[in-house]
């Protein structure tokens, strides 16, 4: 079976379907192609991968200017085009759409097609591409079970979000007694959560014992890494890692944004986290996702304008301070996981392409 995986712009779309297509390929007879732009982070994470990427033209539904609109549309017809020519030359058996605008034109013009298409969902509200195609998708897969409430189809399958493959199988037992601290604000990192993090550095003078792993992105590592500079307290701070795995094993507490990628690796690691949404993510898709991780006990939420070194500090004494509490939310964020979506995913299309 031949598979066209649509996914692009950020990675939390990207990832996922990176993850679905090396789970694919271990079937016998399977082939994979990515659909994609050429700038969005697909460019470089798909063939870093070892995957094909075809290029389409998509733009996101933004902007209330005539002019925008207008435009938005002409590179939609664009997209359904080329997309259109790219099924008939490479015959996929099915489609799927890992959410986001690069998806649309490619899922619109398989079903002009005819060809089975499928929808994956990554966050607990789904965003807007995927409620406008989850209508005439064969299935739609969710990471949350939550999701399914704002479909309008049947046809939703709870999959979880499949998480990438270099940190999967890496789970290790803590060797130290520290009480560790792992803070990033994803791979280009998040002003404000530095910020708050300086501001945290004094009040944690009084603490014994405790290290703070940081993770500042590139464009603020010299001047977090200056504010780090007075303080006793041990500290690793760096731009970005690619071990990820390392950190969230070293941490007993994370404390980050809230895209469905971070909460599905979190929820992997057991890790209780204390979650900072991105106010500007699209239908504010990381509040609903950190509500729900604080919903089953697994976290707390601090909004952006309220998150500092104050109110942080209070949050992470009291679970410095109460280790029952730390435990027993480690077994709630671990129930967020599933185990093997990719596969239930691969499972889904293979049983509902004929």
């Amino acid at each position: 079976m031949k598979l066209l995986i649509a996914a692009g712009g950020t990675g939390g779309h990207i990832f996922p379907g990176v993850s679905v297509a090396e789970a694919f390929m271990t079937h016998k007879g399977s082939e994979v192609l990515f659909a994609g732009t050429r700038y969005g982070l697909e460019e470089r994470l798909v063939p870093s991968s070892g995957f094909r990427l075809a290029y389409i033209e998509a733009r996101p539904f933004a902007g209330r200017r005539p002019v925008a609109k207008a435009g938005t549309v002409l590179a939609l017809m664009k997209g359904v085009a080329q997309a259109r020519h790219l099924i008939r030359s490479e015959k996929p058996h099915a489609i799927l759409g890992m959410g986001g605008f690069t998806c649309v034109p490619v899922l619109l013009a398989g079903l002009t097609l005819r060809v089975p298409c499928f929808v994956h969902e990554q966050n607990v509200y789904p965003g807007m591409a995927n409620r406008f195609l989850t209508r005439w998708a064969r299935a739609t897969f969710v990471s949350f079970a939550e999701t399914t409430q704002y479909l309008r189809t049947k046809n939703v399958v709870h999959t979880g979000n499949p998480i990438r493959k270099s940190i999967r199988g890496k789970r290790e037992d803590r060797k130290d007694t520290n009480f560790n601290i792992f803070i990033f604000g994803g791979s280009r990192g998040a002003k404000s959560i530095n910020d708050g993090v300086l501001e945290l550095l004094p009040y944690l003078e009084a603490y014994r014992r405790t290290a703070i792993y940081h993770q500042t992105g590139p464009d603020d590592f010299e001047r977090v890494r200056a504010g780090y500079e007075a303080s006793t307290t041990s500290h690793e701070v760096f731009s970005f890692t690619g071990e990820m795995e390392k950190y969230y094993n070293l941490a007993d507490v994370v404390v980050s944004r809230a895209g469905a990628s971070t909460i599905f690796e979190l929820s992997y690691f057991r890790k209780p986290a204390v979650l900072v949404p991105y106010p500007f993510s699209a239908g504010g898709h990381q509040w609903k996702n950190a509500s729900h991780v604080e919903s089953v006990g697994g976290g707390y939420v601090i909004g952006n304008d309220e998150f500092s070194g104050e109110v942080l500090y209070r949050v992470l004494t009291e679970l410095r301070e109460n280790p029952d509490q730390l435990e027993q939310m480690r077994g709630n964020i671990a129930t967020i996981y599933v185990p093997d979506a990719e596969e239930r995913v691969i499972g889904e299309i293979e049983a509902r392409v004929s």
